[in-house]
């Protein structure tokens, strides 16, 4: 995999990250996070280790801890995301999820990382962006679901930035494989203990829409997804990875309407503040990696 394979790899994934607040729409709110999480990692798991199951025989301590590390961020990530997106628009929930590439360059400078100026300034068309998106300005934000999603942002932010530290040594496939696995252990673990709080059985949905959202999240979401963005960021920085999957936010709006007609529910609608917020959102991707502002620069310079 070269830098531009990679950057495709990330567009691909952002798709399926843009779709599946549709699928977790489905969930109903009578299903245990804890649950719901135990069993997407544990398909997911399954479904990396029916590939890459030679891998485990390279597996050393030292990925056995990263692996450990970056489970406990993307679990409370997903729990947040879970119990923040319950009973929300699609659009509202991917809205603020995308707000997350904000934290990132907090995150870098905290590692001692440097931001480029491109990147700032990309970051801050981006945000007018996801602002007009959802109507020109983010509202609702005294939502205990808002705070709990935006609590979500900080931790993949942090998630996004640790790959990046692990990945450049470590063995992709086997730190995707022991994330779903310690994700696995502590979701099970939270489920057993909500069971005896609560003292209720153990029951699941046996509806088709929750258990497509099983599937859809446990090989495109668990599986798939976090693969491609442990190999993809061996290639591309923190910064532009966050930017990129931040695009999200575009695909839950245009796909919506698909997505209804397949799934059903209600189409969100497609307005000239979401198109003008969509547009934004491209060119702040574009200028953030220095395409449009090197080319803004030399043509400065032969103007003068």
């Amino acid at each position: 995999m070269n830098k531009f394979e990679a950057n495709v790899s990330l567009i691909i994934i952002t798709f399926f990250a843009g779709i599946q607040y549709v699928f977790l729409s489905n969930v109903p709110p009578s299903v245990s996070n804890y649950a719901f999480l135990s069993i997407t990692n544990f398909i997911g798991f399954m479904i990396t280790l029916a590939f890459f199951f030679g891998e485990l025989f390279r597996v050393n301590k030292q990925q056995v801890l990263q692996s450990l590390v970056l489970a406990a961020q993307i679990f409370v990530f997903n729990v947040l995301l879970l119990t923040g997106s319950a009973g929300m628009d699609p659009s509202v929930a991917s809205f603020v999820m995308s707000v997350y590439f904000v934290f990132v360059p907090v995150c870098l400078l905290f590692f001692g990382k440097k931001v480029s100026r491109d990147t700032i300034i990309g970051g801050a068309i981006m945000l007018f962006g996801l602002m007009f998106s959802l109507g020109a300005g983010p509202a609702g934000f005294s939502d205990i679901r808002i705070l709990l999603l935006l609590a979500a942002d900080i931790c993949f932010a942090l998630y996004i930035v640790t790959i990046e530290r692990f990945c450049v040594k470590s063995n992709p496939a086997v730190l995707a494989m022991g994330q779903m696995f310690f994700c696995f252990i502590f979701s099970s673990v939270g489920w057993a203990a909500e069971l005896a709080i609560t003292q209720t059985g153990f029951t699941l949905p046996n509806d088709a829409a929750f258990w497509s959202s099983v599937l859809f999240i446990s090989f495109f979401i668990r599986g798939f997804y976090s693969v491609i963005q442990i190999y993809a960021q061996r290639f591309v920085s923190a910064m532009n990875t966050a930017l990129i999957f931040s695009t999200d936010v575009v695909v839950s709006l245009l796909m919506s309407p698909f997505l209804v007609m397949l799934f059903g529910g209600v189409s969100e609608p497609i307005t000239v503040f979401k198109s003008v917020g969509c547009a934004l959102i491209i060119i702040g991707v574009v200028y953030a990696d220095g395409s449009i502002a090197q080319l803004i620069r030399k043509r400065s310079a032969h103007a003068e």
